[in-house]
């Protein structure tokens, strides 16, 4: 179709169909999304395109290199939880790990059984309420229980949010520094 841009390889700017005068085609940039690639965040810079083995990160929709898939964070939350708290407490947990870039998986109880029952089964008879079922958000390392919002509050309050998740803290971070500091 004239006057169209013409699909180009991912990164490579479009050109215009239309001739101008002067019959020289010009270069048109591609737009925003063509340069990301379908079903790419705007600011994923794991993009399998860009060259980096990934695999898609399975909450969000984001791209993560493979290597980061060896150990999957899973927080289970509810969609629909009519509680104030737990709704500003999952997206305390939530908005934590994506501001620092921890990659993770959001298992929905209020939207499938199966993680409902997943969770209920797993989190340790400890760490239960005294009554009733254990509320989310709820933090698993794997299948390993890592806790709920109040101990993570205590560890990110601690600058321990790493050892918690039982990550190896990125260099350069206050936990990083934290850790270096008491080792020497």
């Amino acid at each position: 179709m004239p006057g169209a841009p013409s699909a180009a390889p991912f990164g490579q700017a479009a050109v215009c169909d239309a001739t101008p005068v002067g019959g020289a085609q010009r270069p048109r940039p591609p737009s925003p999304r063509a340069a990301r690639g379908p079903g790419c965040l705007p600011a994923c810079a794991h993009c399998p395109r860009s060259g980096d083995s990934a695999s898609a990160h399975p909450a969000r929709g984001a791209r993560v290199p493979a290597a980061l898939l060896s150990m999957v964070i899973r927080v289970y939350i509810a969609s629909s939880s009519g509680s104030v708290a737990i709704k500003k407490q999952q997206q305390d947990v939530l908005g934590f790990l994506e501001a620092n870039k921890i990659e993770f998986e959001e298992k929905d109880i209020a939207a499938n059984e199966e993680n409902r029952k997943w969770m209920r089964e797993n989190v340790p008879e400890e760490s239960r309420p005294t009554s009733g079922n254990p509320l989310p958000p709820r933090i698993f390392n794997d299948s390993r229980y890592l806790g709920d919002y109040e101990a993570f509050f205590e560890a990110r309050e601690n600058n321990a949010v790493y050892a918690f998740l039982g990550l190896t803290a990125p260099p350069g971070s206050k936990e990083a520094e934290a850790l270096a500091k008491q080792q020497a």
